[in-house]
């Protein structure tokens, strides 16, 4: 019995020590590349004024994040301060077809209907990043990077379509 019970005590311990942590939901910057590194390692905050409100956007790089995405979806509430460093929350790539979703890092976010994450387009449809990938790879490695898929974690049901 007591065999049995250390077992059962050692195999939760397992389980809670191998459950995935994860940052979505949390605060960061957006940021940009620097215009002044002619390398382009380094990147600098977006400020509130270089945000349009209204409109989807994503900040790849960000080191506040695990996944290095940092989103501001569109109808996130742009502070009046034009100064202020734009801020925006973290995300991920995800698979719109995945039925893991997207579970926030505070899971209180997963039951708000303003705060729950869902699995949608923030860049351009699919057909659209793939023509310009495959027509000009370097401009798709300066603006998307690695990303193939337009699909993030994001809060909002639907993408701004650029408007």
């Amino acid at each position: 019995m007591i065999r049995r019970t250390i077992l059962l005590a050692l195999t939760a311990c397992v389980f809670a020590a191998c459950q995935s942590k994860t940052d979505l939901g949390k605060p960061c910057t957006l940021i940009r590349r620097d215009p002044a590194d002619s390398t382009g390692k380094h990147s600098i905050p977006l400020k509130n004024s270089e945000i349009r409100p209204g409109r989807d956007f994503i900040s790849f790089g960000s080191t506040e994040c695990d996944d290095l995405v940092c989103v501001r979806d569109s109808a996130q509430a742009v502070t009046a301060d034009a100064g202020a460093d734009a801020l925006g929350y973290c995300s991920q790539s995800c698979v719109q077809t995945s039925t893991v979703g997207c579970p926030a890092a505070d899971p209180a976010d997963d039951s708000d209907p303003i705060k729950r994450l869902s699995c949608r387009a923030l860049l351009l449809d699919e057909t659209t990043l793939a023509a310009i990938c495959q027509s000009d790879p370097t401009t798709c490695q300066k603006y998307f990077g690695d990303t193939k898929s337009p699909y993030f974690c994001a809060r909002g049901a639907k993408p701004d379509a650029g408007i």
